[in-house]
């Protein structure tokens, strides 16, 4: 069995953006149905929610070199998004990041009991 490694962090906060108008909003719905009819999204049960994510928790595998799941939490600490989950590939784990791409992050490692 190899071994794991837990680690949180907090997804860094970007620069905030001023909310789209109407029709910017209408051209981005509808440019993103056109897509996502060609080009399926890779975690569909949870694209629409990502976004509120404000800490991470992963699993990574240190043999593999790869995220092996990933739990994302609310602001209250709710779980409300874990991956990789049937459709769902993941949003870490589709990066194939490693270890220490995650040190910019400020990242914190757990102990799993």
């Amino acid at each position: 069995m190899s071994e794991k490694v837990y680690i949180k962090f907090e997804l860094p906060k970007g620069k905030s953006f001023p909310e789209p108008s109407k029709l910017q909003k209408v051209i981005e719905n509808a440019v993103s149905k056109i897509l996502t009819a060609v080009i399926p999204k890779g975690n569909p049960d949870f694209d629409d929610i990502i976004q509120e994510v404000d800490f991470w928790k992963i699993e990574y595998d240190m043999a593999e070199q790869v995220v092996w799941r990933e739990i994302g939490f609310d602001k209250n600490g709710n779980s409300i998004v874990a991956m990789p989950f049937e459709e769902n590939y993941g949003f870490w784990a589709d990066n194939n990041l490693t270890l220490e791409d995650f040190e910019r992050f400020d990242f914190k490692k757990i102990q799993m009991s």
